[in-house]
């Protein structure tokens, strides 16, 4: 039930910031969404009861629709798409940094709810400090006359979206399935995926600007699809941390490129239209899923051959990346490429000259 409400009032309000976040004073809309986030994570330390529950969940969602769109095309807004996935990169090693750090303290004071509750207001808090150095509410510069993007733009980001919307659920799915087999989290694996997520997301971001958008995608899918049927052969402890390492990499790797992919196909007024559909398709699959009783499917079908399949297709979700048309654009790879080839040549003469 709760995570239900998460994800149906974070679609709703992803939706409707869609349409008007462009025109809004981006300050005012940064400043309600951490302030509702804050609000709900103070407020789990009081959850009781059902009512209660879907209150603080609705909060969370809202929290959630009402920054994730604009924020992420403020990015866009602020970066060059040749400089955008290393951008993307910073942004992801940061906040698993933070993330890590902040689980470390947990498992080393032995915190209970409260403590856990403090450190997540006090990292929510500061999400705030931007607010202070930088002021959003400059006058935003909005181009008023529209400009059409033709129908190719549309159909490319569907493409790049699809193993995207595969991967969440996947990683959802195997969630349930990892749960429900009786493995906790916690354990070795689940410390690594946090570092594997910061590691390979800053790695990505340089990936993604030197050899495109598309390797990234392609290598990640097929980590989670190796991790998969690791789990469809043999559900073990051992196969369970792998799973969860090899998880971290490929959410490294696709945090940063869904980062970029939609501010490198849209116009600066349709980024929130952009970055939204790419956060409501996901967040649309993982609310069906939430729905699915997963302890009754195990009883007919095997968690096992559930794996198996699903890792069949994630290596199948490749098919659309292929088809999609890179984005960052062409001359600009061949261009860092070049700048790079007479950088080394330079050092190579200048280190010759210096021998002579």
């Amino acid at each position: 039930m709760g995570n239900s409400l998460v994800y149906g009032f974070a679609i709703f309000w992803s939706i409707a910031i869609s349409f008007i976040g462009s025109r809004i004073n981006r300050r005012k809309l940064l400043f309600t969404s951490i302030i509702l986030g804050l609000s709900s994570t103070v407020l789990l330390a009081f959850v009781e009861g059902p009512v209660f529950t879907s209150i603080v969940s609705s909060l969370m969602g809202m929290s959630l629709g009402l920054g994730l769109p604009s924020s992420m095309a403020l990015v866009a807004n602020n970066t060059v798409v040749e400089n955008r996935g290393r951008t993307s990169g910073i942004i992801i090693l940061g906040t698993f940094i933070i993330t890590f750090a902040s689980m470390a303290i947990y498992r080393m004071l032995n915190l209970d709810l409260l403590g856990i509750i403090l450190i997540l207001v006090v990292v929510r808090s500061t999400s705030l400090f931007a607010l202070v150095v930088d002021k959003f509410d400059r006058p935003l510069t909005i181009i008023e006359q529209k400009i059409r993007l033709p129908t190719a733009t549309y159909r490319e980001f569907i493409f790049y979206l699809s193993p995207w919307v595969m991967f969440t659920i996947a990683s959802s799915l195997a969630h349930s399935l990892i749960s429900d087999a009786g493995f906790g989290s916690g354990g070795l694996g689940e410390s690594l995926r946090y570092v594997f997520i910061a590691v390979f997301g800053l790695a990505a971001g340089f990936m993604a600007d030197r050899f495109g958008r598309k390797q990234p995608i392609i290598l990640g899918l097929a980590t989670l699809g190796i991790a998969y049927l690791l789990l469809g052969f043999n559900m073990s402890e051992m196969s369970v941390n792998i799973y969860n390492a090899l998880s971290g990499i490929t959410w490294g790797l696709f945090f940063v490129v869904f980062l970029a992919v939609p501010g490198d196909l849209s116009t600066p007024n349709l980024r929130e239209k952009f970055y939204a559909l790419g956060y409501i398709l996901p967040l649309a699959g993982l609310f069906a899923l939430s729905a699915i009783p997963f302890e009754n499917i195990a009883d007919i079908i095997p968690a096992e051959t559930i794996a198996q399949i699903v890792g069949i297709c994630l290596f199948l979700s490749m098919y659309p990346v292929f088809r999609a048309k890179e984005t960052l654009i062409e001359s600009k790879i061949q261009e860092r490429k070049m700048k790079e080839y007479a950088e080394r040549v330079g050092k190579t003469i200048q280190e010759a000259e210096e021998n002579n």
